[in-house]
């Protein structure tokens, strides 16, 4: 059965780190970000549109042909949870590992230190749209995934605060965060 992966949250929250820790079990990652940067080096938000559409065309091949496949998405639009459907719907298992922090400006400032350290930059007022917006749509990722894992990244070291299978929490931490709680409601 093929699997399709996603890992989700704001940008800063460490998806990309979660992703390098696991990556040699996936065969094919998709990270616009990593295709923007091939395309343009110098200057990769300018490829971002063409890395978009290399993104698709990468997302539409593995599920035509029935491959897995990873991605990596800050969830801030309905694009992956249409993808998480349609692989649903084809007959893939859809795995979650959403990755969050304490608070946006957590994730600004984290983002400014990337790009202090080489990485690559993304617009404060970016990070801000992109924060609600993924959290609104945590909701519904989880309940398209046939296992889920939400993680709070705030110490650098990825703490699991639930996971769920097939939408149901199977097990949790006793006190969710604030950005958790906003997310899905109190438990």
């Amino acid at each position: 059965m093929p699997e399709m992966t996603v890992f989700a949250g704001c940008n800063g929250a460490g998806k990309s780190t979660l992703i390098e820790h696991y990556g040699e079990e996936f065969e094919t990652i998709i990270n616009p970000d990593l295709f923007a940067r091939v395309l343009n080096p110098e200057n990769p938000r300018k490829a971002d549109l063409s890395a978009g559409k290399q993104a698709l065309k990468e997302i539409r091949g593995c599920l035509d042909s029935a491959r897995s496949f990873a991605v990596e998405t800050t969830l801030a639009s309905e694009f992956y949870l249409k993808r998480m459907e349609e692989a649903k719907s084809r007959g893939y298992r859809v795995y979650l590992y959403y990755v969050g922090l304490q608070d946006v400006q957590l994730h600004v400032d984290r983002v400014r230190t990337r790009v202090i350290e080489g990485g690559h930059f993304i617009a404060t007022n970016d990070i801000l749209r992109r924060y609600d917006a993924s959290l609104s749509n945590l909701k519904r990722a989880i309940s398209l995934s046939d296992y889920a894992v939400v993680l709070d990244n705030t110490d650098r070291t990825p703490r699991i605060l639930l996971e769920c299978t097939d939408g149901v929490i199977t097990d949790q931490v006793k006190h969710w965060p604030a950005w958790l709680i906003n997310a899905l409601g109190q438990t």
